[in-house]
């Protein structure tokens, strides 16, 4: 009997320790892992004008509107939150096909011009971007408040949800 006495009194001892560690290093475990995720989705994101430009238009093709916030300033992210219902409600999903993008960097800003093909008709338009905190994003262009987005096509699509209701 008082050699499974013993035999308690350690296992007693070594569980008291090990929730001791278990305790101190869950802390340290779950920092390193938001460290880790912060790291990967800076890696995932596109970071030059002509890819973000891209990514950004091919989530806004596929509703993918949180995505397509994770590529916007804050200025395009308002106009996405007030346009989000428009995108969400068209059940279309649409394929951008870029045909030529040329873009020009000054510093912390970019333009990039591009011609897409829709519908057989090429279209000429442009993606205006900002580098915040490293990273390029997408921004409103203050005259139109469409980021790069041919004018006629949103109208277009606005029309047909609103003649299929």
């Amino acid at each position: 009997m008082m050699y499974s006495g013993s035999i308690l009194h350690l296992i007693n001892y070594f569980c008291k320790h090990f929730i001791f560690i278990i305790f101190l290093a869950l802390p340290l475990c779950i920092a390193c892992t938001d460290i880790s995720n912060n790291a990967q989705s800076q890696i995932d994101l596109p970071n030059t004008p002509e890819a973000v430009s891209k990514q950004w238009q091919l989530y806004l093709d596929n509703n993918e509107i949180e995505k397509v916030a994770a590529l916007s300033t804050q200025k395009t992210k308002v106009w996405l939150q007030e346009n989000k219902e428009l995108f969400l409600n068209d059940p279309q999903l649409y394929k951008t096909n870029f045909i030529q993008m040329q873009c020009s960097v000054n510093q912390d800003t970019a333009i990039c011009h591009f011609t897409l093909q829709e519908a057989g008709e090429l279209i000429e338009d442009y993606f205006l971007l900002k580098k915040e905190n490293g990273q390029w994003l997408v921004d409103l262009d203050d005259e139109t408040d469409i980021p790069g987005l041919e004018e006629q096509f949103f109208k277009e699509m606005e029309k047909e949800l609103k003649l299929s209701r």
